[in-house]
């Protein structure tokens, strides 16, 4: 039945599967020879480095929210969700001799904890996805304030904590890695397990994935929680790599992140979305960010183009909707 209704939802959506596969990587091309003829420093290797490692954390935590934006959901909590996995390493390592293993399990745990909720919020209550996560994104920042208050808290060690940032192997930053094991993990969780397949029925049609024999409150829920965990990882990227948390880190980041699970051709309508095309709206943000700071554009003006940024993806999103029906 599910290999059924992938086959129907490939029938049904080729012009939105077409207009992302094919514009995207265009874009990205005419970007990157734009960027390359104004500062031809843009396509040196230490470059082309350093934009996937700016990119890592906000890349980790698009493939998360891509499975919830594709059952037609949406996370607005995930700000908040880095910077309180961030603090509670800090704390367990305080407390705990510099336990690494302690400080990460707690971290990610608490994240999955908060994705939990969110997912029971959401897929049992039936409440509205932005409705739930902007009011977790309240109590969390809040409770993240509580914990550590407003200032930051160094983190001078151990050696294996501040690696996960800020090491390198085989002459890659370790968050680098990291984001090429998560794209690879992800994209197999899409289109070679039931669960990923499960998301695109949802997210198409939850009526109809529940009469084919689908748990869809299960399914939504369990988005819910890998959406936050990627949070949670990514807090814990963040810290190692800054050596510092604090409650206020991610304020804003979910912009991004959203900016580029949409232009990766995700529908907010939800039953479309690839893992691959979201790594390539991860680049596009990249690139962008890195490009316009090569050219010593103010801050104000990249922000403004990021906004603008995501109002185009909308209304190409919105176009293959009435196409598609």
């Amino acid at each position: 039945m599910l290999a059924e209704r992938r086959r129907v939802w490939l029938v049904w959506h080729p012009r939105a599967a077409l207009h992302a596969s094919t514009a995207l990587p265009a874009v990205l091309l005419v970007l990157g020879a734009l960027f390359a003829i104004l500062k031809p420093v843009f396509l040196s290797q230490e470059n082309l480095i350093s934009i996937v490692h700016q990119v890592a954390i906000i890349g980790i935590m698009a493939f998360g929210m891509t499975f919830v934006v594709m059952t037609g959901g949406i996370d607005l909590s995930i700000g908040p969700v880095l910077a309180v996995a961030g603090v509670l390493a800090a704390e367990v390592l305080d407390k705990t001799a510099d336990s690494v293993a302690l400080a990460t399990a707690a971290a990610i745990a608490l994240s999955g904890a908060i994705g939990l909720v969110n997912g029971v919020l959401v897929a049992r209550l039936k409440l509205p996805p932005i409705v739930v996560t902007l009011a977790t994104l309240s109590i969390v920042r809040g409770g993240a304030l509580l914990m550590a208050g407003p200032d930051l808290h160094l983190i001078r060690g151990p050696r294996a904590f501040l690696f996960i940032g800020s090491g390198t192997v085989a002459g890659l930053p370790f968050s680098v890695l990291l984001f090429l094991v998560g794209a690879a993990f992800f994209t197999f969780l899409q289109y070679r397990t039931r669960f990923g397949l499960s998301v695109t029925a949802v997210g198409d049609n939850e009526r109809a994935a529940h009469l084919s024999g689908l748990t869809v409150a299960r399914v939504k829920t369990i988005a819910y929680i890998l959406c936050s965990c990627c949070a949670g990882l990514a807090g814990l990227i963040q810290s190692s790599q800054v050596h510092t948390a604090t409650a206020t880190y991610g304020m804003g980041i979910e912009l991004d992140v959203i900016a580029a699970v949409v232009l990766g051709g995700t529908s907010l309508a939800g039953g479309s979305g690839a893992i691959p095309l979201t790594i390539a709206g991860v680049m596009l943000i990249g690139i962008i960010d890195n490009g316009l700071g090569l050219l010593n554009v103010p801050i104000e003006m990249q922000l403004i183009a990021k906004g603008s940024i995501i109002i185009g993806a909308l209304a190409i999103t919105n176009r293959d909707l009435v196409l598609e029906h």
